[in-house]
């Protein structure tokens, strides 16, 4: 047996091989896995952009050779992936108790038709980032509504200048406040109808209730990790809330090279409630997939290192990173997975309390009106909201010209566009 026990391995049969193309976060994960088959599976480990991940399959589809067995990439690029005839129906090749133990964080993958035509490496709900310190300097309490969380923010304007609630570029907008409100800029009613409709008011009530605060620079236009964001409200530790992906915490938060908030002052609440809604929605940031080549000639050894990369101790607890740390950044998406990463993050002593209660509640609580279409939308969307609010700072005009760019994409794939 193989390390997760899909593939049968007798000892008359050839050492099966596999080629992994990762990302730098995942790089650690992969090479323990390169490591722990040695003599079983004779594993080829890449380092890729994930930006170059279409490019270059289209590019192997044409010479017809050179296509990687299972590589990591963005979420959308599951659609594409298809369209491009690579990626490969997973059900058959793995055991029930293995969807199983993936089916609570999978339903992005999962066709209409109930095929897998990938797996979730991690996910990324957003969740309401706090410094517990600020909070209790300036007088607060953890907002439970939008409305709570924009009236901290008119407070911030007025008495604690210099001080922010976030930054919005990049996705942070999207994931953070558009997706968790239901706006639907990528809501794909079926396989050629999707609903692109910024005027709706789950988006108009996003620009209203954010634009104040960007007017008063208590919301930036910057990313979280841009350089400006870092050096007038991070490092200086003036960020008193921020909402942002479970990732945030380990990646953004706490690294030296990033925000360095000091210990004990962080924690991660639920994500506070829009308006008129009965459930506090969470977005995702992110949240990688595995993809497997329909080219690939043993795909049961694709998918026990998928299990290795998303349930085993010896990557989700013990795999060195590159700053010292170890293990995963991320959450994971299987259980078995979570459970060791909760263990871990429960005996840190970095949080001011554990994040974990709030990042359960929270993964159960993605909006699923967001799927996956052949184009690519999130990638659009960063660019086309991104550069027209760093320019301008009008909120709902940005949304208006990502809508815009989306629109034109689907049009061009074929997709019938509904506006209203």
């Amino acid at each position: 047996m193989i390390a997760g026990g899909f593939a049968a391995n007798p000892a008359s049969a050839a050492i099966p091989s596999i080629t992994i193309w990762v990302d730098a976060p995942r790089l650690p994960g992969a090479q323990a896995y390169a490591a722990a088959m040695k003599g079983k599976v004779n594993a080829k480990v890449e380092l890729h952009d994930q930006a170059d991940m279409l490019r270059k399959v289209n590019l192997f589809n044409r010479v017809k050779k050179g296509w990687p067995d299972v590589v990591f990439g963005p979420p959308n690029d599951v659609g594409p992936l298809m369209d491009a005839s690579y990626a490969l129906a997973l059900d058959k090749y793995a055991p029930a108790s293995f969807w199983k133990d993936v089916a609570p964080f999978n339903g992005w993958c999962k066709l209409s038709t109930g095929e897998y035509m990938c797996v979730k490496d991690d996910i990324a709900q957003t969740l309401l980032w706090v410094n517990t310190k600020l909070m209790k300097d300036f007088g607060y309490t953890v907002p439970k509504t939008m409305k709570e969380f924009a009236a901290i923010g008119a407070d911030i304007a007025a008495n604690h200048n210099g001080y922010s609630l976030g930054a919005l570029g990049d996705l942070g907008m999207y994931s953070s406040y558009l997706w968790p409100s239901q706006c639907p800029l990528n809501e794909a009613k079926s396989g050629d109808l999707v609903r692109i409709a910024p005027k709706s008011p789950k988006c108009t009530r996003v620009a209203s209730l954010l634009q104040p605060m960007v007017n008063s620079g208590v919301l930036s236009t910057s990313a979280a990790w841009d350089a400006d964001f870092i050096e007038n409200f991070a490092k200086p530790n003036k960020v008193v809330m921020t909402i942002g992906p479970s990732w945030f915490g380990e990646y953004i938060i706490r690294p030296a090279s990033s925000w360095n908030v000091p210990a004990g002052q962080m924690t991660a609440e639920e994500m506070p409630l829009w308006e008129g809604e009965k459930v506090n929605y969470s977005g995702e940031w992110g949240g990688g997939i595995y993809t497997v080549s329909r080219h690939y000639k043993t795909p049961k050894v694709a998918m026990d290192f998928i299990k290795f990369m998303i349930s085993d101790k010896r990557v989700v607890v013990d795999a060195k990173n590159p700053d010292g740390s170890r293990g995963v950044v991320t959450y994971p998406a299987s259980l078995a997975g979570v459970k060791l990463w909760q263990d871990k993050l429960n005996k840190d002593k970095y949080y001011a309390k554990t994040p974990i209660p709030a990042m359960n509640a929270a993964g159960a609580k993605i909006y699923g009106g967001e799927k996956f279409v052949s184009y690519d939308s999130w990638g659009s969307m960063q660019g086309a909201f991104g550069a027209d609010f760093k320019k301008n700072k009008d909120v709902q005009a940005a949304i208006d010209a990502a809508a815009k760019t989306l629109s034109s994409l689907a049009e061009k794939l074929g997709y019938k566009v509904q506006t209203s």
